[in-house]
This record gives C-alpha cells, sequence and structure tokens, in this order.
C-alpha cells in the first residue's frame, strides 16, 4: 500500500464517549487484577503508564472519587466482553454515521434486539446457530466456560433487560462524567487531531504500523476502506475491528512516543526487568515460532486474561511483541519483534562493555 492512502484521522464526539466508559472500566479492572500477590511482587510492573496524559489522569481521580459504588458496578456490567455492548455501540456509531453522545444512547433506545444479540455473538466466532441454545452453549462452553455460556444464554434470551439497563448506565455517566468535561476535551482534541494528521500525512503506512506495533499491511490491502479514530481517552491505546469491508482502528492521542527514540539505558534495563519473569520469556520464545493470540497464550499458560494481559502490555511497552490484526477475524494476534529485540540487546551489551 503506498503512502497516498485515501485515508484521514478523524474524531467522533460518540466515539469518545464510548471510549470514556472504556477507559475507566479498565482503569478499574486493571486495579484489581494487576494488585494480585503475585503481580505485586513483579520488578517490571513500574515500567507502565497506562495513562501518561496529566488531562487523562486528572478525569480519572475525578471518577474515582465522585462515582457511586453501584454506578461503578454497572460500568464494569456494561463494558463485560460477555455481552460486547460497547462493541454494539462502536457498530451503530458506523451503521447510522452517530456523531454525538446523545444521539448514540437515543439510537440505542430503538435498536432490534435481535440485531444487539447478533452483533455481540459475532465476537465469539462460532458457526452455531442463535435459534439452538442446547448447542449453542455447548460451544460457548467448550470455547469459552460454562460461566459465559450461561451469561450469553441469559444476555440472548433476555436482551431488553440488558439494553434498557445499560442505556441507563449510559446516561447516567454522561450527565455526571463526561458532560462537564466534553467541550474542554472537543476543544483540545481539535489542536491534537491536526497534529496527529499531519503527522500521518508523511507517511501513512509507517504510521498505523508505528501506532499499531506490528504489520497491518496486509490488512489493510485486504479492506477498501480505513477508518482511523483518534480519542483523548484511548491515550495510548488502541483498538480495531473490521466492519463490513473496513478496517476501523481507534487509537490514543498520546502516542508520540511511539514515534520517538528512546533512551539506550532506559529501555534495556526495563527489558531486563520484563525478561525477570519466566512466562514472558516463554511468550517471546512462542511468538517468536508462529503468531498466537491472547485466548491461546491464556489457555497455553493456565491464566485468566487479565493475568495475561498484564504480562502481553509488558513486552507491548517495550516494543518487543508486536501487536497485529488477523486477515479473516477480529483477533489480536502476536508475534515477537525480533529486529526490536535484538537491538535493545545490542544497546546493553554496547554500554556494558565499552
Amino acid at each position: 500500500m503506498e503512502n497516498s492512502i485515501a485515508c484521514k484521522i478523524q474524531y467522533n464526539k460518540a466515539v469518545e464517549f464510548i471510549t470514556s466508559i472504556l477507559k475507566y472500566s479498565n482503569n478499574k479492572t486493571r486495579q484489581v487484577h494487576w494488585n494480585t500477590p503475585e503481580l505485586e511482587k513483579d520488578v517490571a510492573k513500574d515500567i507502565m503508564d497506562f495513562s501518561p496524559n496529566e488531562k487523562v489522569k486528572e478525569w480519572l481521580k475525578y471518577v474515582d472519587n465522585n462515582i457511586s459504588p453501584f454506578l461503578r458496578s454497572d460500568i464494569i456490567f456494561v463494558t463485560n466482553d460477555t455481552y460486547r455492548l460497547l462493541d454494539v455501540c462502536f457498530h451503530l456509531i458506523l451503521m447510522e454515521n452517530i456523531k454525538e453522545p446523545l444521539a448514540l444512547i437515543e439510537s440505542l433506545k430503538s435498536l432490534d434486539l435481535f440485531t444487539m444479540v447478533k452483533i455481540a455473538y459475532k465476537f465469539y466466532e462460532l458457526d452455531t446457530s442463535l435459534d439452538d441454545d442446547e448447542n449453542l452453549k455447548l460451544a460457548l462452553t467448550e470455547n469459552f466456560s460454562d460461566e459465559i455460556a450461561s451469561s450469553f444464554l441469559h444476555f440472548k434470551n433476555h436482551p431488553k433487560q440488558y439494553r434498557d439497563r445499560s442505556i441507563d448506565v449510559l446516561t447516567i455517566f454522561y450527565d455526571q462524567f463526561y458532560k462537564p468535561f466534553e467541550e474542554n476535551i472537543y476543544s483540545y482534541m481539535k489542536e491534537r487531531l491536526v497534529f496527529h494528521n499531519e503527522l500521518f500525512q508523511k507517511d501513512p503506512v509507517y504510521f498505523i504500523n508505528t501506532i499499531g506495533m506490528g504489520d497491518y499491511s496486509k490488512a489493510m490491502a485486504l479492506h477498501n476502506n480505513i477508518i482511523i479514530y483518534m480519542s483523548f481517552f484511548i491515550d495510548v491505546g488502541l483498538l480495531y475491528f473490521t466492519f463490513e469491508d473496513t478496517l476501523v482502528m481507534y487509537c490514543g492521542q498520546t502516542i508520540e512516543h511511539r514515534f520517538e527514540n528512546r533512551k539506550a539505558l532506559d529501555t534495556y534495563k526495563a527489558l531486563f526487568k520484563a525478561l525477570s519473569d519466566e512466562k514472558r520469556i516463554e511468550i517471546l520464545k512462542m511468538t517468536s515460532k508462529k503468531p498466537w493470540y491472547n485466548k491461546e497464550l491464556a489457555d497455553y499458560f493456565n491464566l485468566t486474561t487479565a493475568t495475561l494481559s498484564y504480562h502481553l502490555n509488558l513486552l507491548l511497552d517495550l516494543e518487543i511483541l508486536n501487536f497485529e490484526p488477523s486477515i479473516i477475524n477480529n483477533r489480536y494476534y502476536y508475534t515477537t519483534n525480533k529486529e526490536n529485540l535484538q537491538k535493545l540487546f545490542d544497546a546493553a551489551l554496547k554500554d556494558l562493555l565499552e
């Protein structure tokens, strides 16, 4: 794909609203799952910062200090991977060209319930019919877990209950924790969008591969369109999925560090910390031989997806692991970035021996 790729980074206020909920939920989930006794002792834990932007940190602190425990629990519910309600929102935004948070909430109110279930089910990548509860439960249990199977079937058979509760949660969160900040965020992101579009236009393919921490050339070649949404709340993160013939990417606005050469000393010290855990060494060995997606790795190491995510993010942050989309589904595949790994070891040897 040539540098004249017909794609421009966009900003969408409805997308921003959904990523704000995702950001808060992910932050709370990490606090719970990444503060276990096992991970608390990990010497590499201090090398990651998922909210380097001070404005995002301030917002997270504000929400933490003011949110009720009931709404906090509901936010965790809404963002649960079992129901994929945020993915439903992302699809709605694209399907109906929604631009504003309140327009999205109104669209959810009229969303066909079976369509909502179908969108959520798509992410399970199963061939079993939604009309066959018995075989559906068997397939979900075999490929995921009994808990997920039971939860999804309840969601499928009572979709109005889930949709209505989600609408209530989105409305309250918008009024209390998004609306008071939105105009300042929009003004700030207007400037950031200009900056990142200039960076993007210099070399679009390099830009996408750099923010995506992998090689997206095959995925880009197989899609007729590419949409990149810039988000204040995703910060340094990246999300992507395929919508019809379009590759849709959501990237954080604090991404400059991926384009800058890090100080070799700080980076290789962080590398030694990251390699102090045998699981992470094994992950690098395995992903150097073939691509693995997260569920495969979680099953292999007998880890929860949250704990696996901790280890993967350490390696991704050092840019010694690639994070690449599948060309046939919405899975995230991981491969070792052998070139960057070699550079870090070379930098370490040079500094230590000279």
